[in-house]
This record gives structure tokens, C-alpha cells and sequence, in this order.
């Protein structure tokens, strides 16, 4: 197995906010550390990470503070960013979303990045999931993991 996993943007919200299957993302995350496992995302996660975030402040849903706090101390601390800089990189993103039928390239460059370091892409994203289920055996789907016992 390798000690390389690339995650999505639906996980890693899910590590910040309190959201149904927090706890099974939690536990994976903890998982993973225990198995000195390295998380990577694309450069694009910081983006959509940090636009959600905003969105849960305005509407007050989640103090700044606790945004803030999820940026610095969870996604700056536990996720290695890859940012490439190679045109092929996000051709192949294209291609993977044009071969999947995915609606634009954001998802594409997270299954690209998998496919480059030949690791595990963990989502909670149910449109990507239904979109790709069965055809590549490394997408993995958060609500397949054990729920954490209490």
C-alpha cells in the first residue's frame, strides 16, 4: 500500500466543520497519521477550501475565528501541496474530465494528481463519486469507511 493519499476538498471541509461523516473523515485522518501516511492536494484545494469557509461565515453559520483556525491549523499543517507547474499536467486533468463527463476541470486535476503519484483519492463528494464509481479503483468514497465506534 502506499503512504501517499491524495484528498479532496469534500474531506478536508469535513475535518473543519462539523458535517455529517465528520467523525468517519476525523478517524481516517487520525488513520493516516498513525500510519504516517502523507496527504497531498492540488494547489486548487486552498481555493475552494477557503471559499467555502467564507461562505459558512457570511452566513454566520461558523465564526471567522473558526475559519481561520481550520486554514492555519488543519489545512497549512496536514496537506502537502503540489502545484505543478507542467502544461501535461493539466491537459491530462482535461482529458480525465472530458473521459469522465465531469461538468468542469476542478475534480479532474484531484483524479490527475492521484493518478501521477499512483495513490488513493479520497472523496465525500457524491456527484464525483456517482460519476466515476467502478471505473477507477483507487477513487475512494468516505461513506465506504468504518463508521468510528463510540
Amino acid at each position: 500500500m502506499s503512504n501517499v493519499v491524495v484528498v479532496d476538498a469534500s474531506i478536508v471541509l469535513k475535518w473543519i466543520l462539523n458535517e455529517t461523516d465528520s467523525s468517519k473523515a476525523l478517524t481516517l485522518l487520525a488513520d493516516w497519521n498513525d500510519r504516517e501516511i502523507e496527504v497531498y492536494a492540488p494547489s486548487l484545494l486552498v481555493y475552494e477550501v477557503t471559499n467555502a469557509l467564507y461562505r459558512h461565515v457570511r452566513k454566520g453559520e461558523i465564526p471567522f475565528y473558526d475559519a481561520r483556525r481550520g486554514l492555519t491549523e488543519i489545512i497549512y499543517k496536514v496537506i502537502e501541496f503540489d502545484f505543478p507547474e507542467e502544461p501535461d499536467f493539466n491537459i491530462r486533468a482535461m482529458e480525465l474530465g472530458q473521459q469522465f463527463g465531469l461538468p468542469a476541470t476542478y475534480d479532474s486535476h484531484y483524479l490527475a494528481l492521484a493518478e501521477r503519484k499512483e495513490c488513493e483519492l479520497w472523496t465525500a463528494d457524491a456527484r464525483l463519486w456517482n460519476s466515476i464509481r467502478g471505473k477507477l479503483v483507487w477513487l475512494r468514497w468516505l461513506g465506504d469507511y468504518p463508521t468510528p465506534s463510540r
